[in-house]
């Protein structure tokens, strides 16, 4: 989902948790758009650290996006893992801050409208929701001839290799 949708989505859902949340239905609004982050993570741990422009990031998981029903494909986004929603729920249940619950439910309200917008798309199944699912996924894949790496390779190459020029008389 497109990251001005989780603005506006999650604003208004946050604005009707004012009543119960408070000044807290704001944390609830940033987690469920910050969340996001790991895609930028993602996209300066697969170039390697050399590059760190938004702007291309953007562009390299729209690339990836594109490519999103193909049979090489699978995402893994740390913060959209059970792993790390059970880091949060975790947190809140041991501290009873309102503010982590109401991060918590930002977060849990994100990935419903991930997980709704991928199965409209058809892409349900192209997001690993665990890290211990991506690790076994991708080693099934690479049994079967797969290349996951590959899809992340090619929108790599898509941003930063020169177009060939073509040669005139």
């Amino acid at each position: 989902m497109k990251l001005q949708h989780h603005v506006l989505f999650g604003g208004l859902a946050a604005s009707a948790l004012v009543p119960a949340l408070g000044v807290n239905s704001a944390v609830f609004w940033a987690s469920s758009v910050l969340i996001d982050g790991d895609h930028y993570l993602d996209y300066v741990y697969r170039n390697g650290f050399r590059d760190y422009s938004v702007k291309r990031m953007f562009a390299f998981h729209k690339f990836l996006y594109e490519r999103g029903k193909e049979p090489d494909f699978l995402a893994l986004n740390l913060m959209h893992t059970a792993e790390f929603i059970t880091l949060a729920g975790v947190a809140a249940a041991i501290t009873g801050w309102t503010w982590i619950m109401a991060v918590l439910g930002g977060i849990v309200f994100h990935m419903l409208l991930d997980l709704f917008y991928l199965y409209r798309r058809g892409r349900f199944f192209r997001r690993a929701l665990s890290i211990i699912e991506y690790i076994v996924r991708v080693k099934l894949m690479k049994r079967r001839g797969l290349r996951p790496e590959l899809p992340y390779q090619l929108a790599l190459q898509s941003l930063f290799e020169r177009p060939k020029r073509l040669k005139t008389k």
